[in-house]
């Protein structure tokens, strides 16, 4: 077994391990918030939230899968890219926090939304550091320093959070309190690069800030567009339905986006790998690539499986009675997840292969088309409106996505098999969930029935086979 193969593997375990607790803790927050603030707070919190994220893209640009694409190539650029990229998100994040100052005292006459906005335009600078701080570290192969960053921000944020929850704080109080464990996150992952990775103090000049961003500029039109695809539903049915309908929509987005550390954990492992491999080692590129999909598609189809089937139970026991009218939401979002898995990787290809216009133009089309669906299937549905056009904008994605891709390269990823075995997986494992649900069986009994089906199902399947049970165990115990 290799050893690039090996650190692949551990470090998709390892930001795995590390995300899912980090997202047990954020999950145990938004359920303590939800039943704190109601559906018409979490309304409001969920429109601050989709409208910063219209400008935290300016401040991310994007960058993410350059610097890790970038840098897994030439490790020795690592130091004066990191000096450069600073400057440029400052630059950024002063003209957006302009922006939206004005905006929120000429548009917004909530008192309690402005507030909210403005803590969280501050939360954005640190917010935008980490993410590419975080890209520095994969692109390295260093799990453990991302891993560690990570937990620094959830246990803080966690923690201070559930405090001020439980002693009656509100809203504002929480996104204040988000704001200073980015700080300690982000001054934790500064500390980290600069004494493990590289030092950032170089000097940087105007001339190489537009030399960046004419180089990134693809990059970033694509996170833009990509953000708009992932937000702009809450944005149009807090205008079009109001913030209950976007309160019911928000805590079933919220559950099936817990899981959504998932594809990142593969992606942070994988992408630089893939990188690498399409100019030094093709046919270890396919064989990369069969692994990731394989792997993401069969997690993401089990996942759907038990949400979707579970939905009512989950939204009782999770959020309350009071959202109980958001249990068809998160049936139809389950079935989303399972879509929004299966692109992860076809997005890491796509830029692997150099093709960042080809990605743009894909998102930029399926943004479009999810803004139509949205603006008819809303005012008819609601919140099941909106999901419904996120499921169809997600397919329309991935079309695009395979066409860009390209024939040859398709036909030899051998898509049919890849795609067999983890969809039927997740199709029996709901139809035993429904048989469970129909004898009355305790959730516990359900959850446990539908894990063991579910493992039996993807070797009879051909999902899983004996021999990655070996591979796993060689990754783990060999020196």
């Amino acid at each position: 077994m290799t050893a690039n193969g090996k650190t692949i593997f551990q470090n998709t375990v390892l930001l795995s391990t590390v995300e899912l607790l980090a997202r047990l803790m954020s999950l145990a927050l938004i359920i303590a918030v939800a039943r704190k603030l109601g559906p018409e707070l979490m309304g409001v919190y969920a429109f601050c939230m989709a409208f910063i994220l219209i400008f935290e893209i300016f401040g991310i640009f994007g960058l993410g899968p350059y610097i890790q694409r970038e840098v897994s190539r030439h490790p020795e650029i690592s130091g004066l890219l990191m000096a450069r990229i600073f400057k440029l998100k400052l630059i950024i994040f002063l003209i957006s926090a302009l922006i939206i100052l004005i905006f929120s005292l000429t548009a917004i006459n909530d008192e309690l939304k402005r507030q909210v906005i403005w803590v969280l335009t501050v939360t954005m600078f640190f917010k935008i550091n980490l993410e590419a701080t975080n890209s520095f570290f994969r692109a390295h192969q260093k799990a453990t320093y991302e891993a560690t960053v990570r937990m620094s921000f959830r246990l803080v944020y966690t923690s201070v959070g559930l405090i001020a929850i439980l002693s009656g704080r509100g809203l504002l109080t929480l996104v204040i309190l988000e704001l200073i464990a980015y700080i300690t996150a982000c001054c934790t992952a500064w500390g980290i690069y600069i004494k493990k990775i590289d030092s950032p103090f170089h000097r940087v000049c105007y001339p190489d800030i537009g030399r960046l961003v004419r180089t990134t500029w693809n990059f970033l039109a694509i996170q833009f567009v990509q953000t708009i695809f992932n937000s702009i539903d809450r944005v149009m049915l807090s205008m079009m339905a109001g913030d209950i309908a976007t309160g019911l929509y928000s805590v079933s987005g919220r559950f099936t986006g817990a899981f959504g550390f998932i594809p990142s954990a593969f992606s942070g492992s994988f992408f630089p790998a893939l990188s690498r491999n399409i100019t030094e080692d093709f046919t270890g590129f396919v064989s990369l690539f069969k692994t990731y999909f394989r792997f993401l598609l069969l997690i993401g189809a089990g996942l759907g499986a038990v949400i979707a089937g579970l939905s009512s139970q989950f939204i009782d026991l999770v959020f309350g009675k009071a959202f109980y009218q958001a249990s068809p939401t998160l049936f139809l979002m389950a079935i989303a997840l399972v879509f929004r898995f299966a692109s992860w990787p076809f997005s890491s290809i796509i830029l692997a292969m150099n093709k960042e216009r080809q990605s743009l133009l894909i998102f930029f089309f399926s943004a479009s088309v999810n803004i139509i669906l949205n603006l008819i299937s809303i005012p008819l549905w609601q919140e099941k409106g909106a999901a419904l056009a996120t499921i169809a904008s997600l397919i329309m994605l991935i079309v695009l996505q395979l066409r860009a891709i390209g024939y040859d390269t398709l036909r030899q990823f051998q898509l049919t098999r890849l795609l067999f075995g983890p969809l039927i997986t997740g199709c029996l494992t709901y139809s035993v969930i429904q048989i469970c649900i129909s004898f009355n069986m305790k959730l516990s009994l359900i959850l446990t029935g539908s894990f063991f089906s579910y493992i039996l199902f993807s070797f009879i399947s051909g999902a899983l086979k004996t021999s990655d049970l070996a591979v796993a165990k060689e990754f783990i115990i060999k020196k």
